[in-house]
């Protein structure tokens, strides 16, 4: 057996052990350490190289432009609107010196109380309610200035808002003065338009303002600032809106930090709009108004009441077509739009049940009687229907069977003449100086009854065709905005109006201007004006010349000649003569003027339209009536063309013919 170890030796071994332990890891290298520091530290400087790079070379115009937006401010300059003369270079328009009040929404100071002793000192000085007034029983108020503001804000905070336009001029200085205490708040002076002619010509003229809400994109597209621009919106201010606006400047301005003007940099001026001489006579168009006006006046004084103040008055060159007068009545004063009163009195104008804000002699049609008988007399003597020499009997009344029940009198139609006795026998120029109705009822519906002599008409095609070509049922294309068409029935047209057939009554009824047929009162005159200058329809015209402001000529006028009519001379000068008779010993009779030779057809149309029945002027047995004449002088060489209509006028012969006859006095005693 062996012995153990003995515990001294084995004390020993294990220390032998522990002293052969493995070495530690070796320590990273210093320099190591350092080029990884270096390469950090290059990267960095690399990215922020990078970032100074992309600042200052790629991205550095755009900010350097924003640093010039801050710092400066580009003024549009308003370019003056274009003028409106008269035939004689007398001004219908022109441009004031005013002020008006801005507010940009994202310059206000953001600091509430700062914010709200602007909103107060702005409301004081101008006059307009801090808060909004609410909704009220005719609408929902007008906001005050801090809805307005807020609401801008909401919706373009850069935006320039309108808060008043025009200002007083001692309001204007004193916000001038304030500006540095006021920042948002701006000043600008501006050019207000004035009409100094008025009334006498704002149907012609119209008038300016804001670009209306629905409109903004069309406009804005078309370079204008729908926060500030004003345009023309009715009449001649908007129909050659792009002659009269003119092109706008720019004035480039450096601000200090709190948005001073320091100094003007550049300045583009602007250009002025064009100068547009109209065809208009103003001494013609006093003259016109003041008649016609005096006649309106007297109608309402018989009749103790009013029964009108809608009438109109036309002065043509029936060789030209060029408008020397255009009146429409009731009028209005354009510079309501431009003033301050406008929110009050504005509403009374649409209210007005006689329309002063419409052009009755373009946008309104009326059914033109007697005075659109020289039409189916040339159109009947083209047709061969009727010779010079053909005599039609007038005893004052026909009578037409019912088609289906002809041996029943009581379903029978009766057409009377106006004078109940009748005319007798009548040649067309006796019919046209009578204004005969009979006569013109068998001209153009024919007249077939048993036991009396038969006479074949014109027909509805063939009258229809003929009123066509006068220019009836269409616009006439003249510059002013809103004409009305006019209406020419057929049969087709009442049959899908109605839903039913037409009769020989209809064509008798159109023979004479009544019935379905409506007419404006320019178209009315531009035809008859075809009559006078041998067949020629020119489109109507109201502009002369259009020239730049150095009186450059841009663009002149020239007869335009819509259609020629297909009628012989020699029919029109039978219709001429008949027209001449009217006046000389006819229903004109008081339209004559000494030394002058006139020719002229009257009218009188019944009606009932909603304003006639609203007025209780239908529930009579006879219906009301307007007053027509249309003429033109001197008759073998016809240098103007007038027509006066008078809505519920009466008689055209009483009423209408005299003041037909001042306004040709006028115009040869100038």
């Amino acid at each position: 057996m062996s012995e153990p170890y003995p515990p001294r030796a084995e004390s020993e071994a294990l220390d032998s052990v522990a002293v052969f332990r493995p070495p530690p890891p070796p320590r990273p290298s210093p320099y190591l350490r350092l080029i990884l520091w270096g390469l950090w530290i290059a990267l960095a400087f690399a990215g922020l190289g990078y970032r100074l790079y992309q600042l200052q070379i790629l991205e550095g115009p755009g900010y350097q432009a924003l640093g010039e937006r801050n710092r400066l401010r580009v003024i549009p300059l308003e370019a003056p609107r274009g003028l409106l003369l008269d035939r004689h270079g007398r001004p219908l328009v022109q441009n004031d010196p005013a002020f008006r009040v801005l507010v940009i929404p994202g310059e206000l100071p953001e600091e509430p109380s700062h914010r709200e002793a602007i909103f107060h000192q702005l409301s004081q000085w101008l006059g307009i309610p801090e808060e909004g007034s609410g909704a009220s029983a005719h609408g929902q108020g007008s906001p005050g200035i801090r809805d307005r503001i807020e609401a801008a804000a909401r919706e373009a905070p850069f935006r320039p808002l309108v808060l008043k336009e025009p200002v007083d001029r001692e309001v204007a200085f004193r916000l001038m003065e304030e500006e540095a205490r006021l920042p948002g708040v701006r000043v600008e002076l501006i050019l207000q338009r004035r009409y100094p002619t008025g009334v006498l010509t704002a149907h012609v003229v119209g008038f300016v303002g804001r670009i209306p809400a629905e409109q903004a994109a069309r406009y804005q597209a078309e370079g204008y600032d729908p926060a500030v621009d004003r345009v023309g919106l009715s009449g001649l201010e908007y129909a050659l809106e792009s002659w009269l606006r003119g092109v706008k400047g720019a004035r480039y301005v450096e601000e200090d930090a709190l948005g001073r003007p320091v100094r003007t940099l550049a300045e583009i001026p602007p250009q002025a709009g064009a100068r547009i001489t109209l065809t208009l006579d103003l001494d013609l168009q006093k003259a016109a108004r003041a008649a016609l006006q005096a006649k309106v006046e007297e109608l309402n004084r018989i009749a103790g009441r009013e029964i009108t103040r809608r009438a109109v008055a036309l002065v043509m060159r029936p060789t030209t077509g060029e408008i020397l007068a255009m009146v429409s009545l009731p009028d209005y004063d354009n510079n309501l739009f431009v003033s301050p009163d406008l929110p009050q009195v504005y509403p009374r104008l649409l209210e007005d049940p006689f329309g002063p804000l419409l052009n009755h002699a373009v946008a309104s049609q009326f059914a033109p009687g007697s005075s659109f008988k020289p039409i189916v007399a040339a159109a009947a003597l083209q047709e061969g229907v009727i010779t010079p020499r053909t005599q039609l009997f007038d005893p004052g009344e026909i009578v037409i069977p019912n088609r289906y029940f002809p041996n029943d009198p009581g379903l029978a139609q009766h057409f009377f003449c106006w004078l109940r006795s009748g005319h007798g026998w009548q040649n067309v120029v006796d019919a046209l100086a009578n204004s005969c109705n009979v006569f013109f009822y068998k001209v153009a519906g024919g007249y077939d009854v048993p036991g009396e002599p038969a006479f074949e008409g014109l027909g509805i095609e063939r009258l229809v065709r003929y009123m066509r070509a006068f220019g009836l049922g269409q616009p006439t294309g003249i510059e002013l905005p809103g004409e009305a068409a006019g209406q020419v029935p057929d049969p087709e047209w009442k049959r899908r109006t109605f839903g039913e057939t037409w009769s020989t009554g209809d064509t008798y009824n159109l023979g004479i201007g009544q019935g379905y047929l409506l007419v404006t009162p320019l178209q009315l005159i531009n035809a008859v004006s075809a009559i006078a200058n041998g067949g020629i329809l020119y489109r109507p015209t109201l502009v002369r010349e259009i020239a730049d402001t150095q009186g450059h000529l841009l663009r002149s006028f020239q007869p335009e000649i819509l259609g020629r009519l297909p009628i012989a001379p020699e029919h029109l000068a039978v219709v001429r003569e008949g027209m001449v008779a009217a006046v000389e010993r006819g229903t004109a009779v008081r339209a004559q003027v000494p030394g002058i030779r006139v020719a002229g057809k009257t009218g009188t149309a019944e009606f009932c339209d909603d304003l006639a029945f609203r007025m209780g002027l239908c529930s009579g047995r006879r219906l009301p009536s307007h007053a027509w004449f249309v003429a033109f002088a001197p008759a073998e060489a016809p240098e103007v063309a007038v027509l006066v209509f008078i809505w519920n006028g009466g008689e055209g012969s009483q009423n209408a013919a005299p003041v037909a006859r001042q306004i040709l006095e006028a115009y040869f005693q100038r």
